[in-house]
């Protein structure tokens, strides 16, 4: 394999994939070394020393793999992408370390915001903030949801962002579970912070408690495990509650190669609905679920 030089942010461009629809092999070929360069780079990180890191250092890693994960490439590509057996068996070093960034970098982001006289503007200013509020807004707008819903997270992390924005953009109520009881501690605080108490509230749980909460929408994190036995919890819920549906969210195209997307088999039971895909730097496919029949 020869070295990658990450000097710069965009290592691809158009001209690398000339041709690329006649002979997606060649295109397999072009992209692979640096799929490769990254998860022999980040092998080395333990979680501890990613934490040591300063929060740019940190973020400059995250935006690597970020542009593996958005390069246009088309579905078909990106299927012989992780399909190839080298790059395969990368995945899971790649994917942990996904989950691992953005557990600390929202921890981060949380205790800046709660250190700073003005939380919402800090909030603003985080990178990633647009992101959620493009995948929001088109969450909203393919199933119209009011301000008389009352929604339930699941796995909502100490930034609960999705949440944070359907209290600000639409008055929408709402409840985050989170399994980690310091994190759930943290979310709190962030709410707090945030003067959003009264909208939205973080109980440290996880989907075994959601048959005693009062929710008619809920919303699986990407992130969120065990997908099969939320979706069991959820099934078994919603063969009670008529009226109630589920939103989740996975990773489809190229984007997977950020994490394993929902299986088949974890929504057993369930029907799709709708499905957005993701625009932009939006890393989410959002998908509607009800249960079959």
């Amino acid at each position: 394999m020869h070295d990658i030089n990450y000097s710069h942010k965009h290592e691809l461009d158009e001209h690398d994939f000339s041709g690329c629809c006649k002979d997606c092999h060649t295109s397999v070929v072009i992209i692979k070394p640096h799929i490769m360069a990254f998860a022999a780079r980040i092998k080395h990180y333990t979680r501890k020393m990613l934490a040591a890191l300063q929060p740019d250092e940190v973020y400059r890693l995250y935006q690597i793999l970020d542009d593996l994960a958005h390069m246009d490439t088309g579905s078909h590509l990106a299927g012989l992408l992780l399909e190839e057996p080298d790059i395969n068996k990368a995945l899971p070093i790649i994917r942990s370390y996904y989950s691992t960034f953005f557990d600390i970098h929202e921890a981060y982001l949380a205790k800046k915001l709660l250190k700073t006289d003005n939380p919402w503007e800090t909030l603003k200013a985080f990178p990633l903030y647009p992101r959620y509020d493009t995948l929001i807004r088109n969450q909203v707008k393919a199933r119209h949801i009011t301000n008389k819903s009352r929604l339930v997270f699941i796995g909502c992390g100490a930034v609960p962002m999705s949440l944070i924005l359907l209290s600000r953009l639409y008055g929408i109520r709402s409840i985050g579970l989170e399994s980690s009881k310091e994190t759930a501690k943290l979310s709190t605080k962030v709410i707090q912070s945030l003067g959003l108490e009264k909208e939205v509230e973080i109980i440290h749980s996880d989907d075994l408690d959601l048959e005693k909460l009062d929710w008619d929408i809920a919303l699986v994190a990407a992130l969120a495990e065990p997908k099969a036995r939320i979706f069991k919890s959820l099934g078994r819920i919603l063969e009670e509650r008529k009226d109630a549906f589920v939103i989740f969210r996975t990773y489809t195209g190229m984007r997977a190669v950020l994490y394993e997307p929902v299986q088949p088999a974890d929504i057993k039971g369930f029907k799709i609905v709708k499905e957005i895909f993701p625009t932009g730097r939006v890393n989410n496919t959002t998908v509607f679920a009800e249960l079959e029949g």
